[in-house]
């Protein structure tokens, strides 16, 4: 199916075989009769670091796809992909929502993506209003999903999480006096505020600073964290200057747990913290690099497209499989059944972290965190940080 007008569309299915197992012969192979269609919103025109998500994020989808249609489909029905560019804006997301509206014998029978939040806002009003399941693949707004709304999803974790993620590893550390240090973005500023709204008596937050340019330098900055006796220094902002605090931290005498946020999973935070990095610790988003159960999965992807898979491949590989597991439990492909069954996964159904649960409010019921550890200038996987989102 190729999609024509205003808003650009992207069929990744064409010409793809049904894939069987080894060594048996074609005669084998299940027979697929009618298409099941799965559409994806995600920026597939777009050039630079979103045009390179964007691939990722078909790539992961398109290799669910294959190995359900090697293992009968769903339904008996071939899965195909609809890919339709949203570019990441929210004017033409909430276009490219619409191309999914359909009242026809070809109706989609989910959808899965929404990489940005800003577009994945206008996607979600316009997909929620036809019933077809939406699985939102990587998006972390809060607010994106509530329990008001009928069939969308959050497959990743939202701020509110990643601030809940916080505190609990506070807790399993046994903090008691937190310091917190925030750049100057609207993210960083929003993850501490979750963060230190969710303290429930302990840690007592003794620091708040914020590195600003042109503002007091890391050493300053640093010294005034030390000085306020925290056994906890939590930085949620970006990486090379996380990796210079733990430094300058380190330098000054801190001898308490240090903990950076997602945004510091990076080449740059090793470079700028150097031997002084050892022994921090990063509140990381699962992904297969970083993650021993999903090693095998990078590993099926990289044999199938000779690279490593990033984040949003993983994300669109599980979305499709939820959204496949839910319909072949319905044995239908409405969308009521369908949801009824995402609220209701199976306890066997899994992805990299394990079972999938999902909240009152659509989002994920178990977070998607995992804690890193810095070793020898590298990162290493010290465990699963998965928080109940209810609690």
């Amino acid at each position: 199916m190729v999609r024509k007008g205003a808003i650009a569309a992207l069929v990744l299915t064409a010409g793809l075989a049904v894939g069987g197992c080894g060594g048996k012969k074609q005669a084998d192979k299940p027979e697929l009769k009618g298409t099941l269609s799965f559409g994806v919103l995600a920026p597939t025109e777009h050039q630079g670091e979103l045009g390179v998500r964007a691939k990722d994020l078909m790539d992961g989808a398109q290799l669910a796809v294959d190995e359900l249609n090697a293992k009968g489909g769903v339904l008996g029905k071939k899965v195909e992909l609809d890919a339709v560019d949203d570019a990441c804006d929210p004017q033409v997301a909430y276009e490219a929502a619409k191309t999914f509206l359909s009242d026809g014998a070809n109706q989609t029978a989910g959808v899965v993506g929404g990489m940005c939040d800003a577009a994945a806002d206008r996607e979600i009003g316009v997909v929620d209003s036809t019933g077809i399941p939406f699985l939102v693949t990587s998006a972390t707004q809060n607010g994106l999903v509530s329990a008001d709304l009928q069939s969308t999803f959050t497959m990743n974790g939202s701020v509110y999480q990643q601030g809940l993620s916080s505190t609990y590893w506070m807790n399993y550390k046994e903090a008691q006096r937190l310091a917190v240090v925030q750049d100057d973005s609207a993210e960083s500023k929003a993850l501490a505020r979750e963060a230190v709204a969710l303290i429930e008596g302990t840690p007592k937050l003794v620091s708040l600073q914020t590195v600003e340019p042109g503002g007091q330098d890391m050493k300053t900055i640093a010294a005034a964290a030390v000085a306020s006796k925290a056994n906890f220094i939590l930085w949620t902002g970006a990486a090379r200057p996380g990796g210079e605090l733990v430094k300058a931290l380190r330098a000054a005498g801190f001898k308490g747990t240090f903990t950076a946020t997602a945004a510091s999973e990076s080449p740059d935070f090793l470079t700028a913290a150097g031997a002084a990095g050892d022994g921090a610790y990063v509140l990381a988003t699962s992904t297969a690099a970083n993650t021993p159960m999903a090693e095998r999965w990078g590993a099926s992807f990289k044999a199938r497209y000779q690279r490593e898979p990033g984040f949003d491949a993983q994300q669109a590989y599980d979305s499709v499989r939820v959204l496949a597991h839910a319909i072949q439990k319905a044995k239908s492909t409405a969308g009521p059944k369908v949801v009824k069954q995402i609220t209701t996964l199976d306890a066997n159904f899994v992805n990299s972290l394990g079972v999938v649960r999902f909240a009152h409010d659509h989002t994920l019921l178990y977070d998607n965190r995992v804690i890193l550890k810095v070793k020898n200038g590298a990162f290493t996987w010290e465990r699963s940080l998965r928080t109940d989102s209810l609690g």
